[in-house]
């Protein structure tokens, strides 16, 4: 019952405490952030990894008195961010192969906007439904996924998860090889997991209501 109350307050701050300031943090990506991508050919499974994820959210909770935590993202920077030319498939003739396909020299980035999700700190580990934009090779695409969340007693949350995406919905020829004698297939995972810090604000709250919901820290 305490738990309850504890998180009704918690969801009910009032709407002048969620109100944009620019002088205020941005929940920047934490060092130990990782995205990586698996796919498969006709021939082997491959793991692609980006040697460095950046990226910032500055999340404004909406009051509530429901059991979900839900907002939006208000800055205009990406909210993750790599760099083509350092995604390593740990082979010098892959990389090249997959700078080539993305057309890293037009677009060097790949990048993922957060426009608003919704945290249900019920399960164990919490869930994040989160609503978005990703944009590959120029081309934007709408993105709705389910994350797992968990914080830390130094208020450190970390959001882990998966999706499968199809090159080709953005332009993007999968690469072919020794007269089609390799074939990549349409369809990779990106992994993510994503570490957080503190923003003194609602990224804040949402560790709070994780641990007054009882979960186990990572």
């Amino acid at each position: 019952m305490r738990t309850l109350a504890a998180l009704t307050i918690l969801l009910t701050l009032p709407a002048s405490s969620q109100r944009y300031d620019a002088a205020r943090p941005d929940a920047t990506i934490r060092e130990g952030s990782r995205v990586w991508i698996s796919g498969a050919s006709n021939l082997r499974r491959f793991t692609c990894k980006a040697r460095q994820v950046s990226g910032a959210l500055e999340l404004r909770g909406t009051p509530t008195t429901g059991p979900l935590l839900t907002g939006t993202n208000v800055t205009p920077v990406p909210s993750i961010e790599l760099a083509v030319d350092g995604i390593d498939c740990g082979i010098g003739g892959m990389n090249r192969h997959l700078r080539e396909a993305l057309h890293s020299q037009q677009h060097p980035r790949i990048e993922f906007r957060l426009r608003a999700y919704e945290v249900d700190v019920k399960p164990a580990p919490g869930l994040a439904r989160v609503d978005g934009h990703i944009v590959i090779a120029g081309v934007e695409r709408p993105l709705m996924l389910t994350a797992t969340l968990r914080a830390d007693t130094l208020g450190t949350m970390h959001v882990a998860g998966r999706y499968d995406l199809h090159p080709s919905d953005f332009g993007i020829v999968p690469p072919r090889r020794f007269a089609g004698l390799l074939r990549v297939r349409d369809r990779v995972t990106v992994h993510f997991d994503i570490v957080l810090g503190s923003d003194g604000g609602t990224l804040d709250d949402i560790c709070r209501s994780l641990a007054l919901a009882g979960h186990p820290q990572p």
